[in-house]
């Protein structure tokens, strides 16, 4: 009989509580590392802990002495290093010495859609140790950030961490709508979505506890309502569908990889506002043979592709075989280009970029505008923000973002010119983005020392030959070499 080829020993350092997050099996011949302050549990959404997890310490610690001092780790050699970090577990749990073990290193970035500079932290650590290898499970629209200070081997794994709960199908559905998972200050837009729809007297269930519990209800309900934390493409998409449940789900970016990959019409449903969203809910209320015809096929496709045991396979393939879809590469994506071509400005282009994320994370439809002699991949940054309402300056170069754009044009049509809204003048923003002379820069700086609050620029404009006033909450102030002079965003969150 022919040998089967042996897995790949693997190290796994999971910084998540057990419980709340159980970590994938990326190998049968794998040893994960948990921080001890997390391995006991606490997030109670799975009924059991894994067993066989070795504590390791918590904050910044070097992994190899770590593996090497450690007596419950017998073979100290390995094939693989993988790594998950987010932006809000790396101050606690942040593996040094990766490279020592003389084998491929991964980078599995969790979220990077929240939180303070959370595209930054983790890029500082990816730089520092410099790994072959960045997959992202939940944000193919930030690799573009790796590749512009130099990452190659960049992938979109879509929820390869994911924990399968299933459920047997079931054809005869409960006519309600199931929302199952958390609603707090974190989650701003789903919790406007939620009350409202509680006053709304339809027939809605709102729950949240273990997921065993939610694939249960995902089943036996026409309707499985999603809402992403902020543009994400999170775990309850599959959970839904792994269990049988129709997706009804808000819209995500083009960079998302969301529509090519769940296909809204196909395997789900999407919605964009409130408005939308109730009408969509009363349509498949009325007609249920749709939505369990969506969820049917979608279910199907779960377990012929969708599973993360496929997503797992993708990569081992990809680490010792070099082989990997194109679907998954980062490099579909095409802003690739016009990001790399301007990583001399990640310094000004990434806290731009991420003070905006929270904005879009905070609130339901942020303005922010964009003045004319801004560079255009700023606003190539944001257009992965589905709700931004994102302007610019009469003067801006619209154009050169058309030429990269050319098959997403339907997404630069929400840039819109400042102008055709009317004045610029005395418009209110929740983000400005200028860019000044040393001049101007001077009285603006005088100004808003006193203004933090609520800053008001006054600049010369060279379109209108008179002045403008822009009124913002935050602002960042860009000099003649593009760098930030600039900023209140630190407030934002």
């Amino acid at each position: 009989m022919k040998n089967e080829t042996p897995q790949p020993r693997v190290l796994l350092v999971w910084p998540q509580p057990l419980d709340y997050l159980p970590p994938p099996a990326f190998s049968d011949n794998q040893v994960t590392l948990c921080p001890r302050d997390l391995a006991k549990g606490g997030g109670l959404e799975f009924c059991s802990i894994p067993q066989g997890i070795v504590e390791c310490p918590s904050g910044d610690f070097d992994l190899y002495e770590f593996v090497h001092r450690c007596n419950q780790i017998e073979d100290k050699k390995f094939d693989l290093i993988l790594i998950w970090l987010c932006s809000y577990s790396i101050s606690g749990c942040k593996p040094l010495n990766t490279k020592k073990f003389g084998c491929p290193t991964v980078l599995l970035s969790g979220d990077t859609h929240h939180g303070i500079a959370p595209i930054s932290r983790l890029l500082g650590y990816c730089i520092q140790e410099n790994f072959d290898y960045v997959v992202t499970p939940h944000n193919r629209q930030h690799l573009h950030w790796f590749a512009s200070v130099g990452v190659k081997n960049l992938a979109w794994l879509p929820l390869i961490s994911m924990t399968v709960i299933t459920h047997e199908w079931v054809q005869t559905r409960e006519k309600r709508v199931t929302f199952f998972g958390r609603v707090s200050i974190y989650h701003p837009r789903r919790s406007l979505l939620i009350n409202a729809l509680r006053e709304s007297g339809l027939p809605l269930v709102i729950k949240s506890g273990r997921r065993e519990e939610g694939a249960h209800l995902f089943a036996h309900s026409l309707i499985s309502l999603n809402c992403s934390l902020n543009g994400d493409i999170n775990f309850r998409n599959l959970e839904i569908i792994s269990a049988g449940g129709f997706l009804l789900t808000d819209r995500l970016s083009f960079a998302s990889g969301f529509d090519e990959y769940l296909t809204p019409g196909l395997y789900c449903d999407t919605y964009d506002s409130y408005a939308e969203l109730v009408e969509k809910i009363k349509f498949y209320l009325e007609n249920p043979e749709s939505a369990i015809e969506i969820a049917k096929r979608a279910y199907e496709k779960f377990f012929n592709d969708w599973h993360p045991k496929y997503r797992i396979a993708d990569l081992i393939n990809w680490v010792f075989n070099g082989d990997l879809p194109n679907f998954y590469a980062a490099k579909s994506e095409p802003r690739f280009s016009i990001s790399i071509f301007s990583r001399d400005l990640v310094g000004t282009r990434l806290p731009i970029y991420e003070a905006a994320q929270e904005l879009h994370r905070l609130y339901e439809r942020p303005r922010v505008l964009v003045s004319r002699n801004c560079p255009p991949v700023i606003v190539a940054d944001l257009l992965d923000l589905p709700r931004l309402d994102l302007y610019v300056e009469p003067g801006f170069p619209l154009h050169d973002l058309y030429t990269i754009f050319t098959s997403y044009g339907k997404d630069l049509l929400r840039v819109r010119v400042a102008s055709a809204i009317g004045s610029c003048s005395g418009e209110d923003w929740d983000l400005l983005i200028l860019r000044v002379t040393d001049e101007q820069l001077v009285r603006i700086s005088s100004y808003a020392k006193e203004n933090l609050n609520f800053l008001i620029v006054k600049v010369d404009s060279q379109l209108t030959r008179s002045s403008l006033v822009y009124s913002c909450r935050f602002a960042f102030v860009l000099g003649n070499e593009n760098q930030i002079n600039f900023s209140n965003a630190q407030k934002i969150g």
